[in-house]
C-alpha cells in the first residue's frame, strides 16, 4: 500500500452533515455528485439498486466522503464510542480553546463532551456528535 484514499460515512442529510464538517470542523468540499449508481456499485456493495449523493470533503491530507442514499439505504446504526466498529474522527487544532467554544456555540444543544486533560499532561481533547451522531474529536495543547 502506499497511501490512504478516503474515509466514508453513511449520513442521512448530505447537505447538513457536509455544512457540520464544512463550518464546524473546517474541511473544504473538494467534490459533489447528486446522483450516482449502477450495476458497479451494486456489484462492488452486494445492495441491489442503490443510488446515492456523495461529497468529499478535505483537509491536511484527509478525504472524507459523505454518502447520503437515495434508494436502498439501510437502518441507522445504534452510535456509541463503546460499541464494537463504532468509528470515531480525530482533528487536531492550534486554537483548541477557540475551537471549543466555536463547537459549544454551534452544537444546538447537541452532544458536546467537557473538556478533559489526557495522560501525561501534554494535551486535551473534546468530543461533539455530528448531526448523525458520530463522534468527532479534538486534541490541542493543555492549558498555559
Amino acid at each position: 500500500m502506499t497511501t490512504h484514499n478516503h474515509v466514508g460515512l453513511t449520513v442521512s442529510d448530505l447537505d447538513r452533515s457536509a455544512a457540520f464538517y464544512r463550518d464546524v470542523v473546517g474541511m473544504e468540499e473538494a467534490s459533489r455528485n447528486d446522483s450516482i449508481g449502477g450495476d458497479w456499485f451494486d456489484r462492488l456493495t452486494n445492495n441491489q439498486g442503490a443510488r446515492f449523493r456523495v461529497v468529499h470533503l478535505t483537509l491536511g491530507g484527509l478525504t472524507l466522503q459523505l454518502v447520503e442514499y437515495l434508494a436502498a439505504g439501510g437502518d441507522t446504526l445504534a452510535l456509541a464510542h463503546k460499541h464494537v466498529g463504532n468509528a470515531h474522527l480525530c482533528f487536531n487544532v492550534d486554537d483548541f480553546d477557540g475551537q471549543h467554544a466555536r463547537v459549544e456555540a454551534r452544537s444546538g444543544g447537541g452532544f458536546v463532551s467537557p473538556v478533559v486533560n489526557l495522560p501525561g499532561g501534554r494535551s486535551r481533547s473534546f468530543y461533539v456528535a455530528d448531526p448523525d451522531g458520530v463522534l468527532v474529536e479534538f486534541i490541542g495543547a493543555p492549558a498555559s
